[in-house]
This record gives C-alpha cells, sequence and structure tokens, in this order.
C-alpha cells in the first residue's frame, strides 16, 4: 500500500458501481475512495432527466471538501470526470481517464438505425417501438435511466476536452469494442498535457483484464505529479 499526498476518487462505469474498484483503491491507500453515483449501485436515482452535467454537479458537491484530488473516471465515470476538469477547479490536481466515450462519433450503422427508428416511428405504436432499442438501451429503460441513457450517448465533449488545463492520462484497452482506440487517440490530441497507454489485449474493462499494468500506470501518474 502505498501513501499519496494526493485524495483520489474514482467513477465507476455505466451499469457498474464502486465495488469493482475496491481492489485498486486498496492498493492505493487510505486517501483514495469509490462511491456509486445516482440510479447506480445503492445510490438512488436523484431525477431521471439527468444527463452529464448534472452527474459532475453530484460528484462535486460529494467531494467537496476533499483538497488535492485526482480523479479516475471509467467510461460514463469518465465523462463526468472530463465534465468536472473542463472547469479545471482548484481543487483538482490531475484527471485519470479509461475507455470514456466523451467523443460523439456513431458509426455508419448506428446513423443508419437512428434514421430509421425515426422513421418507422411515425407509423409503429408507442408500445411497440422497443423492438428497436438496443440491449443497453432496453436495460437503461427497465432501470428507470432512459432518459438519462438518451442523454449522455449523444453528449459530445469535444469542447470540455480542449479547456482541461491538468495532467491527464489515457488508460485504454487496445481491444475496447465499447469506446473504440481511435476515440482515445482523438481524446489524446484535443487535450493539453495528456498521455496515452495502451494495455495490450484488453477491453473496455482494462482496469479488470490486466489489473496489475492498469495500477503500475495509475501509481507513477500519481507519483510523477
Amino acid at each position: 500500500m502505498l501513501k499519496y499526498r494526493m485524495n483520489i476518487v474514482i467513477l465507476h462505469g455505466w451499469g457498474q458501481n464502486a465495488s469493482l474498484w475496491k481492489s485498486l483503491t486498496d492498493k492505493l491507500g487510505r486517501n483514495a475512495s469509490s462511491f456509486d453515483m445516482p440510479g447506480f449501485g445503492d445510490e438512488a436515482l436523484v431525477n431521471p432527466n439527468w444527463g452529464v452535467p448534472e452527474y459532475a454537479d453530484w460528484v462535486i458537491k460529494r467531494i467537496k471538501n476533499k483538497k488535492n484530488v485526482v480523479l479516475i473516471g471509467h467510461s460514463f465515470g469518465g465523462r463526468v470526470t472530463a465534465e468536472i476538469a473542463n472547469n479545471n477547479p482548484m481543487w483538482l490536481k490531475a484527471v485519470i481517464l479509461s475507455g470514456a466515450p466523451c467523443l460523439y462519433r456513431p458509426t455508419f450503422k448506428t446513423k443508419f438505425r437512428i434514421m430509421t427508428y425515426k422513421f418507422l416511428k411515425l407509423f409503429i405504436p408507442l408500445n411497440l417501438r422497443s423492438i428497436f432499442f438496443t440491449t443497453d438501451l432496453k436495460r437503461a429503460r427497465d432501470r428507470g435511466l432512459e432518459k438519462v441513457f438518451r442523454n449522455v450517448v449523444v453528449y459530445d465533449q469535444i469542447k470540455q476536452l480542449k479547456k482541461i488545463n491538468v495532467p491527464t492520462l489515457l488508460i485504454w484497452g487496445e481491444n475496447d469494442s465499447i469506446v473504440p482506440l481511435y476515440i482515445a487517440e482523438e481524446m489524446h490530441k484535443t487535450i493539453k498535457h495528456s498521455d496515452l497507454k495502451v494495455i495490450e489485449s484488453a477491453g473496455h474493462n482494462s482496469n479488470l483484464d490486466n489489473p496489475i499494468l492498469f495500477y503500475g500506470y495509475v501509481k507513477k501518474f500519481i507519483e510523477n505529479i
């Protein structure tokens, strides 16, 4: 266990919770923590119409008494982290983003699906429209998070990324099929003072696929801040 002068806060991904990060927080020491965000784990949903900015405000209030904070955000948690970092608050010292879909870059297949749905929904009864929903959207709807999911997915943070001035580390799985590596590469080019580390053979949850290497990248980055 290592001691840092920083307070490390980890924000989990969509559909996940803080428990998945216990191993890493234990390794990082007593100044590291993670908590469930609204609608996930044991934290009740606050508002079904929230988007990334509202989650960012909630997190800021949750950690308002901490100083010298390093935010680590995975996937959806990375979106929230980037939203907070674009304002460069005085208490924020650095950020680590992993598998974070901060850029809205839909594939042709996705664009076609959206166009088809918008056309067909004019003729399909409301109770049958869900047959066109993706698995993720169906799961979100079942948990009362459909509007949140829709708000989050299309939220392009390119302008926010350009405003981040604190040291930033991107850790990505080489085989991330949910947020492909080219997204990380564009984010790396966009964020000033950023570095990109790619974990070979890892997927979207690179922290679970190769926890030792993931921890090593985090540890070295924080020690050099």
